[in-house]
């Protein structure tokens, strides 16, 4: 699972596992009004996380790449569930969305990174950080994971045009 805008236009997408080996991967559900998708990894041979609905006070940490660097747990804490208004990744049409507000330190980078409670389990994604509050940042809720999981096509699907150019 990543963020809609992190593979938005591409052909071709790579993750790497803990041990630092490369995995191709299969774009199997694209959301970008959610802004979020959702990737197959055959070669991967590790299991799912649970996933859970997150609530206010909930606290455990984003596992993200900030600058594109090295694994990093950034701790968090969930402030506040609210629906947000907002676009969609290419700025064509309205979205509403529910999001968890963090205090969270993220970085771009974190993009797509899982936010995952003390036992464990995803309860987030996160996808943006706010450049006039210090400190916030936000991730999608459970019920955002939930609809593109709906959406999931074995045989991947299109992840639209590139947000670069």
């Amino acid at each position: 699972m990543t963020n809609a805008h992190v593979v938005a236009g591409s052909s071709s997408t790579i993750v790497e596992d803990a041990d630092g080996r490369e995995h191709e991967t299969r774009v199997v559900a694209f959301d970008p009004v959610r802004d979020l998708a959702m990737l197959a990894v055959p070669t991967l041979d590790a299991p799912g996380l649970e996933l859970r609905r997150g609530r206010e006070g909930d606290v455990g940490a984003v596992y993200g790449h900030p600058g594109g660097g090295a694994l990093r747990a950034a701790p968090a804490r969930v402030g506040e569930e609210m629906n947000a208004v907002g676009s969609d990744i290419y700025r064509t049409s309205e979205s509403t969305r529910a999001i968890l507000v963090l205090a969270a330190s993220l970085e771009p980078g974190d993009s797509g990174a899982p936010l995952v409670d003390v036992e464990g389990r995803v309860i987030g994604v996160a996808f943006a950080i706010d450049p006039a509050r210090e400190g916030t940042s936000y991730a999608l809720a459970y019920e955002e994971v939930l609809g593109v999981l709906g959406l999931v096509q074995e045989a991947g699907v299109s992840t639209g045009g590139c947000l670069i150019g």
